[in-house]
């Protein structure tokens, strides 16, 4: 029975194993378009039950986060080093690093050690450091109590006598050459039991994207060969023998998590002084701090699942698959550029609007009936007989999808667009004192084509805008982008083709604050005759009642006018008292009094007639 183990990333740190390391042999490798790679390794289990594998320190991360074994018996654990095993290893030591870059280093940090030095046999004392005239010496207490004094360098031969301190030399010596030179680590992964034969390891670590590209070969039947090939390159550090290569795309997330390196938990110091004598917490902070416990434990790192991809043969729930044929040996640093599909489509040769231009573009209007998704990548475009007549932007296409590959300019032909915008009401509805207008606006776009020397294909395409509705005519089709207008263009003539959109437009407005202009400009818009006539009808009652407003407005200023002069000569009146100019003033008064006796006659004809427009510009209305 097998078993798969998807693998967690907690690690024991041990010293280095004694089991043999091994890469293992690359079964297959997977590419993906997220730049990563799943590698499919076998490895040997030794007869301790374990398979040791060596792993590049920059790959652990990915290593530990997406392992998965499949073999004879479930995995008990992983371990390997850490990643400071330096560190590690020289915490414990009386010596640094830096001690083992001479032998006066060496011999300084192993004060009291024994030691036999040219001969002569005792414990290190100290080493006196070198001057311009002298080298470091080495200071010894013999057995006598005496002491001894050899220089170190030249002809010097020393031996650490306890064995303890020459393995504790050589294990920190090891341990510097083995993080320095090797950069990676022996990842031991123990079985259950003692399982023995081979294990399949499979895991996922970053590489460089391999790259599509397309050779389209136009046939002049409305079809095309389509290639695609891809660029890929061995840039993991090792060279690949007889391995099986897959290659996926897509948009798959790849992420990374720090697995490999510590993590340490900050933790807050508390000052002895703020203890109380019996070890109670002092209450210095208050609130819910002073309840806690002294020290907390932190929460526990929890490993992200290894990520996995399903997927299935050609095209995946997700991805496409490409499968390449065969087996591949691949040195490492090398690129490779390999055929992963050849197909005959469905391809059509069209004249594509340009917007701006004076002709429009050359383009294939491609089927993907290949069963597999095509990956986004440029083209490169040969007519039927074999020439390169440019480059295309290839997108990401589904299975069934089209998509329009342009390729050049098409100079043989010429093409002019012209809009034009429209209105016209639909309703208009009186309710509670509001006046409601519903307008429909449309907006035409001709496209005109003309100079081809053989029959063409003209499509043109059209974004539209929000809140409008494309109006459904012959040779124009919605699109998710838009529409689309095709129209065959014959030789040497002009031929056009309209896409036209629509859109509804209420406005509303009280009709007492409505002013005339507004309703001229409704008016303007074309509205229906029916609809016409009424707003007309309210333009004109709106028009006579305006009149009649300024006509009273004006009888009330010459009664006023005439008020005022009326007065005026009474008093004259009074001051001339009985003289000749007694008369005049008189005649003046009783003139001035009959003109005033007109103007109020005028005002209540005025108010009258005032009257009868507002009554007729709300009957106008009300029959909105």
């Amino acid at each position: 029975m097998k078993y798969a183990s998807f693998v967690c990333a907690a690690l024991t740190a041990v010293l280095p194993t004694t089991a043999f390391a091994q890469t293992g042999t690359i079964k297959s490798i997977r590419l993906s378009s997220g730049g990563v790679a799943e590698y499919v390794r076998s490895l040997d289990v030794g007869e301790d039950g374990n398979a040791v594998i060596d792993v590049p320190t920059d790959q652990m991360d990915d290593f530990l986060k997406t392992l998965v074994v499949s073999g004879p018996a479930p995995v008990r654990s992983l371990s390997t080093t850490g990643p400071d095993m330096v560190d590690e290893t020289f915490k414990v030591l009386p010596i640094t690093p830096q001690d083992l870059d001479s032998a006066a280093g060496v011999l300084r940090s192993l004060r009291g050690a024994p030691v036999s030095a040219n001969g002569v046999k005792g414990r290190i004392v100290g080493v006196e450091p070198a001057s311009e005239k002298q080298h470091a010496r080495l200071i010894v207490m013999l057995d006598s109590g005496a002491f001894d004094i050899a220089e170190i360098g030249g002809a010097m031969a020393y031996k650490l006598d306890d064995p303890k301190d020459a393995e504790m030399i050589s294990r920190a010596a090891e341990r510097l050459s083995s993080d320095g030179v090797q950069g990676t680590r022996a990842v031991t992964i123990a079985l259950e039991g003692k399982a023995s034969g081979a294990i399949d390891i499979s895991y996922v670590v970053a590489t460089p994207l391999w790259k599509p590209s397309y050779r389209i070969l136009v046939d002049a039947k409305g079809k095309a060969r389509l290639q695609a090939w891809a660029v890929l390159e061995n840039a993991s550090g090792e060279d690949w023998h007889g391995v099986s290569i897959s290659l996926t795309s897509g948009k798959p997330v790849t992420l990374r998590q720090r697995l490999y390196a510590r993590a340490w938990p900050s933790r807050p110091e508390v000052d002895v002084a703020n203890l109380d004598i019996g070890g109670a917490k002092r209450n210095r902070f208050g609130g819910a701090l002073a309840n806690k416990p002294l020290t907390e434990a932190p929460a526990p790192v929890e490993a992200a699942p290894a990520a996995t991809i399903a997927a299935t043969a050609d095209e995946g729930d997700v991805v496409a698959n490409f499968d390449l044929p065969g087996v591949y040996d691949l040195k490492s640093g090398e690129t490779i550029s390999v055929p992963i599909l050849d197909r005959e489509i469905k391809a059509e040769f069209v004249a594509l609007y340009r917007e701006g231009a004076r002709h429009p573009d050359a383009a294939l209007v491609l089927t993907n009936d290949t069963g597999t998704s095509l990956p986004p990548a440029v083209a490169a475009v040969y007519d039927e007989k074999g020439r390169y007549v440019g480059d295309a932007r290839v997108g990401n296409v589904k299975p069934g999808g089209l998509e329009k590959a342009t390729f050049a300019a098409d100079q043989k032909i010429e093409q002019e667009v012209a809009s034009a915008i429209t209105s016209s009401f639909r309703t208009v509805i009186v309710k509670d004192g509001y006046l409601e207008a519903t307008l429909e606006r449309r907006l035409r776009k001709t496209f005109s084509v003309w100079g081809a020397d053989a029959d063409r294909t003209f499509v043109a395409e059209d974004p539209g805008m929000a809140g409008w509705e494309l109006v459904k005519s012959e040779g124009v089709e919605e699109t998710p982008q838009g529409a689309r207008a095709t129209v065959i263009v014959p030789a040497g003539k002009k031929v056009s083709t309209t896409i036209e959109w629509r859109m509804a437009e209420s406005e509303t407005q009280a009709i007492a604050d409505i002013d005339d202009t507004v309703i001229l400009q409704w008016l303007d818009e074309g509205p229906a005759p029916e609809i016409a006539s009424k707003l007309q009808g309210i333009v004109t009652a709106r028009k006579a009642q305006k009149e009649a407003e300024r006509d009273l407005s004006t009888v009330m200023q010459e009664i006023e006018d005439a008020t005022s002069e009326s007065s005026r000569i009474s008093g004259m009146l009074a001051s001339v008292g009985d003289t000749p100019l007694k008369q005049q003033f008189l005649q003046d008064l009783t003139e001035q009094e009959t003109s005033i006796k007109a103007l109020r006659a005028q005002r209540d004809e005025a108010r009258d007639r005032l009257e009868k427009h507002r009554k007729e510009l709300g009957e106008a209305i009300a029959r909105l």
